[in-house]
């Protein structure tokens, strides 16, 4: 084996940008080079698993993409060969929907870094490979943090560890701040050439000039300090935050400086329930995401205060998303149906299919929870296409039972609309099943349109263009307006609770409303007033001319059980 990456990688950056394609269709691997043209990486091609292997002991390769599909050996057993003999390599699957749960398969196991799905633009594939590129930096980057800090034992980790012993069994107050350079260690070999930068010693020459009271400082790793201080809570996360700033603009204003920065943690003794080696391995494990999701709660240093709550919470999200594939897997979601009833005639034609968790050890999760989890770790996808399945398969239950009137409302994420795969695979589970593509709605945020109208909107095209109908949720909750309406494909728009509370008691926002409907109307979109809990409230809609309410008024979230039965006890007589 070739693969230099081998060596020492603390000394080691990317000089070649090589990328191995493998595909058993020539076309696709000639499409695929000619994409790469004007970049900056080489292109080697393969066209089987086999001639793959072998090229790569020829050649030094830093990212891998593969077609699933192939004769003899398959993508997923190719990439799982790789990551066996070629651990730091970042493999990728082209898969089409055919092959998405094969595909999630071989991820799990945590061979495939990430499957793209197929068709796909030239400039998503570039996109999608200069991750790839930089998820291998961070590999190098582990790999250099581990083999440095086994290179040089700190003595003066001996002695903290003796320190924050005697005070915890004094049960002393202190503070406990930990310090760390990310990427210190990455620019090693700048600074053995310079003889200067951001060193520890020049990080600790900047703390000397803070007031912090009656500290102490360990330098316990090749990137990490430690200090503990005697500061309370508020003056410590001050002066934590003016150490912050001082060591942004000492690195900003020195142009020689690699452009790094410092990631600060603390805790206050006494540590609850908290072991002080697990609260040491939390300060260390703290994350980019961590400290990104950090900032937007507000927070805009680099500082995260771990006290028993946030690591509780942290060990939750960290569970939550290792449990989620297999919730998939097993069938551990469930489905819920909120009715949606007819103003004039009481009667329910439709309902809102909504998800639900009963986890084996947490207990009930909301989705509001693992949603959004799964949409920042990308497995929202995976989700999204469960959610699909088992709808569509109920609905068809459904209306062998009830007629072809049944209807559902399924939510589509944002993160669904930035490719076609959802396209793919409705299309793909309408032609499977033979279910009639106007039964569904897919009900969208406006958020998906904010962000890239012109995207989203080719997207919803697609979609309409399978029979499906299209619904904007949450209308009135952010930005709304009806200028993006006559752009898109739109067949209902659904109120937001927000505005149907303050219906009767604010007269701006009734009289606001009574005009959304009525333009409504006018452009042939139904309207459905979400989160209806009142007689009130039903009587101005029903007189505004909205056509649906859904709401606790009418019923809760039910099982489909339940939801058989509200079919079966039609109409629903309004008061």
């Amino acid at each position: 084996m070739t693969n230099t990456q081998y060596n020492d990688s603390s000394e080691m950056q990317i000089e070649k940008y090589n990328l191995l394609v493998v595909d058993d269709e020539e076309g696709n691997l000639k499409a695929i080079k000619r994409s790469f043209r004007r970049t900056k990486y080489q292109v080697f091609t393969a066209n089987s698993a086999k001639e793959a292997l072998s090229i790569l002991e020829k050649h030094d390769f830093q990212v891998v993409l593969s077609d699933f599909r192939m004769p003899e050996v398959d993508g997923g057993t190719l990439v799982k060969k790789i990551k066996q003999d070629y651990p730091n390599i970042v493999s990728m699957i082209l898969t089409a929907y055919a092959d998405f749960d094969a595909a999630v398969s071989v991820m799990n196991t945590g061979a495939a870094y990430k499957f793209l799905s197929k068709p796909w633009t030239n400039q998503q594939l570039i996109n999608e490979v200069d991750e790839a590129f930089s998820e291998y930096e961070q590999r190098l980057f582990n790999i250099s943090t581990i083999k440095l800090s086994k290179k040089y034992i700190k003595p003066e980790r001996i002695h903290f560890d003796k320190t924050i012993k005697s005070l915890i069994e004094k049960d002393t107050e202190f503070s406990l701040i930990s310090i760390i350079v990310p990427d210190i260690s990455l620019n090693d070999h700048y600074w053995t050439q310079t003889n200067q930068g951001l060193t520890l010693e020049y990080i600790t020459n900047i703390i000397s000039t803070c007031p912090l009271e009656n500290y102490q400082l360990f330098k316990v790793d090749v990137d990490q300090l430690l200090v503990i201080s005697t500061e309370k809570t508020v003056q410590l996360h001050q002066k934590l935050v003016l150490l912050d700033k001082t060591l942004s603009d000492a690195i900003e204003n020195d142009e020689a400086l690699p452009k790094l920065h410092c990631h600060f943690a603390y805790a206050l003794a006494p540590f609850k329930s908290v072991d002080i080696l697990q609260l040491l391995h939390s300060m260390r494990s703290l994350s980019e995401q961590d400290y990104r999701d950090h900032k937007l709660n507000g927070d805009k240093a680099h500082i995260i205060k771990l006290d028993t709550k946030y690591v509780a919470d942290k060990q939750r999200k960290k569970n939550i998303q290792s449990s989620i594939q297999q919730a998939i897997n097993s069938d551990h979601f469930s489905l819920y149906f909120q009715p949606k009833v007819r103003l004039d005639n009481g009667l329910v034609e439709t309902a809102e299919v909504l998800m639900r968790w009963d986890h084996a050890s947490l207990g009930w999760i909301s989705p509001v929870e693992f949603i959004a989890i799964s949409e920042l770790d990308g497995q929202i996808d995976a989700i999204g296409n469960w959610l699909l399945k088992h709808s569509i398969s109920q609905l068809i239950e459904l209306q062998k039972q009830y007629g072809d009137n049944v209807k559902l409302a399924i939510n589509v994420s944002p993160r669904q609309l930035q490719n076609h795969r959802i396209v793919d695979e409705l299309s793909y589970l309408l032609k499977k099943t033979g279910l009639p593509a106007n039964s569904l709605e897919l009900e969208i945020t406006e958020g998906c349109l904010i962000e890239d109208l012109d995207k989203t909107a080719s997207i919803l095209w697609e979609l309409k263009n399978l029979g499906v109908n299209i619904a904007i949720d949450d209308f009135g909750s952010g930005y709304s307006s009806f200028a993006y309406l006559s752009k898109l494909p739109v067949d209902t728009l659904k109120l937001d609770k927000i505005l149907i509370d303050d219906l009767g008691i604010n007269k701006d926002v009734s009289d606001m409303l009574q005009s959304i409907i009525e333009l409504c109307i006018k452009m042939n979109i139904e309207v459905v007033a979400e989160g209806v809990e009142q007689q009130q409230q039903v009587d101005m809609l029903k007189e505004y001319g909205c056509h649906y309410i859904q709401g606790y008024i009418y019923s809760k979230p039910v099982t489909k059980a339940e939801f058989e039965n509200i079919l079966i006890n039609q109409p629903f007589k309004f008061s």
